[in-house]
């Protein structure tokens, strides 16, 4: 095979070594090009292509992670998508800064303080003791300059590694903190498909060696049932949410699209709150037409696999707020609930914090 790599030129999106060959990752047609195809493609036009095949290369790159003790880590989340199984991997690491990122969905000046404790909170009740955690926002700055400061204030022969799920915002920080230090550095590649960073990319900025990882891929998430690239992509790359309240008072139904239904029991007044992509619709209905308008939008709205599908069920303290996590859809937060159902994907995570983040 006639394979010619640039030995010391990358692609500024994925991180691989450009190629001239056509079946590799990062071909381009000009090896002095600063992007491959692929990433051509993805940053102009938002087209994706080789998925499988990055899929597997990410895999390859971050099983080849060699985090040393010395190291930190930046542990990137989305606030309103939580993945704890990447905060269980790593929680045992001494050196580590949780980031939780998009904190402008659920975040204004006079709750910062609030939801702040009450993720310190949720981490506890994970094993985790005093963890630093910073509420970043890079749609709007926030956090950004505290972000910052801790990153200056650290030995600069120290490793920085930043890790988190795909599509969790991490070359969004990393481009934010580029832009606040005032560096002349070309921002990272940014898209909503998974798979944009593909290999380690490393960052110096104000003397500190920035990594940054390619994301953790999940198959708990509900976009992963997706049988269509273009809706993922779809989906991701118009993540602006409004949040949708509605006030209750006798059992409701409601369905997400066809990701989800849910069957809120009260008796009272409750509410649910979605924290959701503002593309995915939420349909209100009575218990007794539920499962008849289930039935009607089942592969009406995106194109899903097969997959079975599970009930979550859950009994609730009426005057108790709860957040629940669908992953890769987003959060809910309720109220006034004694009992719900979570219809959803056999493969799907979902996950009940009892300490409501919200």
């Amino acid at each position: 095979m006639n394979t010619k790599l640039s030995k010391t030129k990358k692609c500024k999106g994925c991180g691989l070594p450009l190629s001239s060959n056509k079946k590799d990752l990062a071909y381009t047609p000009n090896l002095k090009l600063d992007y491959c195809q692929r990433c051509f493609r993805l940053k102009h036009y938002g087209i994706n292509s080789k998925d499988e095949l990055a899929l597997l290369k990410t895999s390859e790159v971050l099983d080849s992670l060699s985090i040393k003790d010395r190291d930190w880590i930046f542990l990137i989340n989305d606030i309103v998508n939580i993945d704890f199984t990447v905060i269980n991997k790593f929680k045992d690491h001494q050196k580590i800064i949780y980031v939780f990122n998009k904190a402008d969905l659920i975040v204004n000046a006079f709750n910062y303080a609030h939801i702040q404790r009450n993720v310190v909170a949720l981490l506890n009740s994970y094993g985790i003791k005093k963890p630093t955690v910073i509420l970043t926002s890079t749609s709007n700055n926030v956090g950004i300059r505290k972000l910052f400061e801790g990153l200056k204030s650290l030995d600069w022969s120290e490793k920085i590694y930043f890790i988190g799920k795909s599509n969790s915002g991490k070359s969004s920080v990393i481009n934010a903190l580029i832009r606040y230090s005032g560096s002349v550095i070309k921002p990272l590649t940014i898209s909503g498909y998974l798979n944009t960073t593909i290999d380690v990319k490393q960052i110096k900025l104000q003397k500190h060696n920035i990594i940054d990882t390619p994301g953790f891929n999940s198959q708990n998430s509900v976009l992963s049932n997706l049988t269509e690239l273009k809706d993922v992509g779809s989906i991701r790359t118009k993540q602006k949410i409004k949040p949708v309240t509605f006030q209750i008072h006798e059992d409701q139904g409601f369905i997400v699209d066809n990701f989800c239904f849910l069957e809120c029991e009260c008796k009272a007044k409750g509410s649910v709150t979605f924290y959701i992509p503002n593309k995915i619709h939420v349909h209100r209905t009575k218990i007794d037409n539920l499962y008849k308008n289930v039935r009607n939008s089942i592969n009406q709205i995106y194109k899903v696999n097969d997959a079975k599908r599970i009930d979550h069920e859950h009994i609730l303290e009426s005057t108790n707020k709860y957040n629940i996590l669908v992953e890769g859809l987003g959060l809910f937060s309720i109220k006034g609930i004694s009992k719900i159902l979570i219809n959803t994907f056999v493969n799907v995570s979902v996950v009940l914090i009892e300490n409501a983040i919200i």
